[in-house]
């Protein structure tokens, strides 16, 4: 599972050939193919390559006559057009701060504790933070918890015996506050209530333009592309890994946004002309609809007024809007890429999640996963386990092939409809009006 589907990297390497060298496409396939949250980086890379060939003429890590370093990308436009330009690509993610802060861990542990401890309640929890720095520019948030290599044992020790006094007691609700060097949390257990939840200052936010995922990666990558010697306009694209401040523009409350970030950084650097982010806009929560996720890639472009050599901003953002145009839409933001990718055998992308009904009370129609019906026929999956995925709490789906054989209906049909920039292909089964094969004949009027 990818942001794209594999078919549609797969038509991407197809197209490049005889744009990039084997060697340069041997290794893109060799990182997509290895099960690691770093194939999303190469993705990325291998999505740019494929965008900016349409608009141009591109090379990956192309060795360099002049410096020690070969930067990701060097493009010029056209056959030999006025905009060139070398970059390097980085993909960025809030993993850092997430292991700095492991917040989901910490849950996870808790409510473990709590089904050892056979408390039938819910469990709610605050967690408190410190935004530690030399001044207000120099600050970053960090929750007041154990590290993860201390959680558990933490946890048994300082909330297991509470744990086990609210068992013993029976006690309908309770609180419990801990505070020790660098830790400091409260969890209050209540029966009754329905849905557990947690509160701790955001630790994702930018506090500081220099202490923060976004800069230390611009600061990196610039220095890396001084080191390639090249004599181009350096570019640098910033792509989304699961970084909260990528997608942050404008002011925000107490708080730095990317456009800070970025000014801090051209600021202090001359030698880079441009950089790229390339997102996907956040989740949203909406009424009557749940969580809305927008399968797009949206881009911004920031010029660099300190750089001699920067090409024309508009000039360059056309370009680039124009390559991005030719990619299909992804199959999945980056985080949910991240989670198929930990999750999903090798080598297979996701297959199509739900199931379409159709027709009448006498005859009906079924559009279905064409890769899951394969897997039940194959013995890789039972009927069982396969219609189970379509369940919902408190509710159990009947096989639409067991209905049908109980009301006297045959497969009068069957086609398939193909997604080239899909993972799976729809399967539409059509059954008859009950068909004497299997059902009781009859007369008609």
């Amino acid at each position: 599972m990818a942001m794209f589907a594999r078919r549609s990297l797969q038509r991407f390497l197809i197209d490049l050939e005889g744009k990039l060298s084997f060697e340069a496409r041997q290794k893109l396939v060799h990182e997509l193919n290895r099960q690691d949250a770093s194939a999303l980086g190469y993705e990325w890379e291998l999505a740019l390559l494929f965008a900016l060939s349409r608009v141009g003429q591109v090379t990956y890590e192309a060795e360099s006559q002049r410096g020690t370093r070969r930067p990701d990308i060097a493009f010029v436009e056209g056959q030999d057009g006025p905009i060139r330009f070398v970059a390097d690509v980085a993909t960025i993610s809030d993993a850092g701060l997430e292991a700095e802060n492991p917040v989901m861990r910490f849950s996870q542990s808790l409510h473990r504790l709590k089904r050892k401890c056979r408390l039938p309640g819910v469990l709610n929890y605050n967690i408190k933070g410190d935004s530690a720095g030399r001044n207000d520019r120099d600050r970053k948030m960090q929750l007041k918890l154990p590290r993860i290599a201390d959680l558990d044992r933490f946890l048994e020790t300082h909330v297991g015996p509470e744990f086990r006094r609210i068992a013993e007691e029976k006690l309908a609700t309770a609180t419990i506050t801990v505070n020790q060097p660098g830790v400091e949390f409260s969890v209050t257990y209540a029966e009754g209530q329905r849905y557990s939840g947690g509160h701790y200052p955001s630790y994702t936010a930018a506090y500081s333009p220099t202490r923060n995922p976004v800069y230390t990666t611009l600061k990196a990558k610039a220095r890396q592309l001084k080191q390639s010697g090249a004599t181009d306009p350096f570019g640098i694209f910033l792509c989304d890994g699961g970084c909260t401040l990528l997608a942050k523009t404008g002011r925000q409350p107490q708080q730095v946004s990317v456009d800070e970030v970025i000014a801090e950084f051209f600021r202090q650097n001359s030698s880079v002309s441009f950089v790229v982010i390339l997102v996907f806009p956040p989740t949203r929560a909406e009424a009557f609809t749940g969580i809305v996720k927008e399968l797009k890639i949206t881009g911004r472009i920031y010029s660099n007024p300190r750089s001699s050599n920067a090409p024309p901003a508009d000039k360059l953002l056309s370009l680039i809007n124009q390559g991005l145009a030719a990619l299909p839409q992804p199959t999945a933001t980056p985080r949910d890429a991240l989670y198929w990718i930990a999750r999903l055998e090798a080598n297979e992308g996701r297959t199509i999640g739900t199931i379409t009904h159709g027709g009448g009370l006498m005859s009906q129609t079924i559009k279905i996963s064409a890769r899951k019906i394969q897997e039940v026929l194959a013995g890789k999956i039972t009927s069982q386990e396969l219609f189970s995925e379509y369940e919902r709490p408190g509710e159990r789906f009947q096989n639409p092939f067991e209905r049908a054989l109980r009301l006297g209906q045959t497969m009068d049909a069957i086609s398939l409809t193909k997604i080239p920039d899909g993972d799976d292909d729809l399967l539409e089964v059509r059954f008859s009006v009950p068909d004497p094969a299997i059902s009781k004949l009859k007369v008609n009027s």
